[in-house]
């Protein structure tokens, strides 16, 4: 009976984790469309970025509601709403060549992706002890960077041959068979709570978790930790490496494509490499410090296309301490308030993606030499990429510096 519940307590972690792969699938395939979408909607770098970053401005504003509702209405329920939400928002961003309606679609996928991570988290939570969760965290994350890597390389040479839009239509139709999944393999009562709270005491959990520093500063370091996904592998990474080499989006898609399988290996090792030192909080100190440096490397030092690939793989696998963020805010509160704080914590991180995907392409125009195509789409040469990407090491260090004031938390896991 034991083994019977184990296999079924990793069947429903595992849909729960294959959502989440797919919806980091749809956050990173318009980084091989680049082209195509600013040839499609006549658009520059700044309004690519906003484009873009539409999925996060939903994502973001839904993080705390998503928390509040997945304590409330259980996992199951969430997630296969959310599926639903990613599709229509998938065939709305193809169907027009309306830059307004490719907004909306963004914001709508954004929406159904909101809950994916933290939905995952508080499976891993209610069913497995809580000795194994920054493992399980590490698991999620690691299923988060194969979505990349499968919206990488494998979306590109898609839209190379039946172009970016069928290839989005198709992603849609995937979402249909994990939300089929969703409602058929997971039950309904998975961390429903079975007592109704008013909106404010809702409300006063919330102001609560924003008054604990060791929420907020995980938050915040976790944040600035994973921009080389969300502000550089998501989005920029293929056009800065087909601006630097001379080679074509698929070809480039590649080291979008290293840096998540880097997180994949890295949110494993790393989150056992914390357990073994018993600090979460060097772990973090360790990554900030030579992701930095490995960052710098990439942009001012001339080096073999296969070189620099190796370089962001090791730039992914030391962003993989990243979901440790994650652990440290959990364990600073009650289980009462875990949904709620992994929730707030995410929220943190994903708005500085909201804020630097669009941040990076003001830089780009800023820094644009005034060089166009043909078509009259813009030219952005490996000088802008470089100045404008310097943000992320800059941001790094100061990860360093904020983790300082981190309290470890891993001595609390005696259970």
């Amino acid at each position: 009976m034991k083994s019977k519940i184990k296999y079924r307590s990793l069947l429903i972690f595992g849909i729960a984790t294959v959502f989440y792969l797919y919806e980091l699938m749809l956050r990173v395939s318009p980084s091989v469309m680049v082209n195509d979408l600013m040839t499609t909607f006549g658009a520059t770098s700044t309004m690519l970025g906003v484009l873009i970053s539409f999925y996060y401005y939903a994502y973001t504003i839904l993080q705390l509601p998503c928390g509040v509702i997945l304590d409330r209405i259980g996992a199951r329920n969430l997630m296969g709403l959310s599926a639903l939400l990613c599709v229509f928002g998938s065939v709305l961003f193809a169907g027009f060549d309306r830059i307004y309606v490719a907004q909306i679609g963004r914001f709508l996928v954004g929406a159904g992706s909101a809950c994916a991570f933290i939905s995952c988290l508080q499976v891993a939570s209610s069913l497995f002890p809580k000795k194994y969760f920054v493992i399980l965290a590490g698991v999620t994350n690691m299923m988060g960077t194969l979505g990349g890597l499968f919206g990488g390389p494998p979306v590109a040479k898609a839209v190379n041959i039946i172009g970016w839009q069928k290839t989005t239509y198709w992603l849609a139709g995937i979402g249909v068979l994990i939300t089929l999944l969703i409602f058929f393999f997971i039950p309904k009562d998975i961390k429903k709570k079975r007592t109704e709270k008013s909106f404010r005491s809702v409300l006063n959990a919330i102001l609560k978790l924003l008054k604990n520093s060791q929420v907020i500063l995980p938050g915040v370091v976790g944040s600035f930790m994973y921009l080389p996904i969300s502000a550089f592998s998501e989005l920029w990474a293929v056009p800065f490496f087909m601006s630097r080499y001379g080679i074509n989006n698929e070809q480039a898609s590649l080291a979008s494509a290293m840096v998540f399988i880097g997180v994949a290996i890295g949110s494993i090792l790393l989150a056992i490499f914390a357990r073994r030192i018993r600090s979460y909080v060097k772990t973090m100190q360790i990554s900030t410090i030579f992701t930095s440096l490995l960052f710098v490397l990439l942009l001012f030092v001339q080096c073999n296309v296969y070189v620099a690939f190796g370089i962001v793989f090791l730039i992914g696998f030391l962003t993989g301490a990243q979901t440790i963020s994650f652990t440290c805010a959990k364990n600073s509160v009650t289980s009462e308030f875990s949904g709620t704080a992994l929730a707030l914590t995410n929220c943190i991180i994903m708005l500085v993606g909201a804020i630097f995907q669009p941040l990076l392409g003001v830089l780009l125009d800023f820094f644009w030499n005034g060089k166009v195509k043909e078509s009259g789409v813009r030219i952005y040469d490996i000088d802008c990429y470089n100045h404008a990407l310097l943000v992320i090491p800059v941001c790094l260090m100061l990860a360093y510096l904020l983790s300082v004031f981190v309290k470890e938390t891993i001595h609390s896991e005696s259970e």
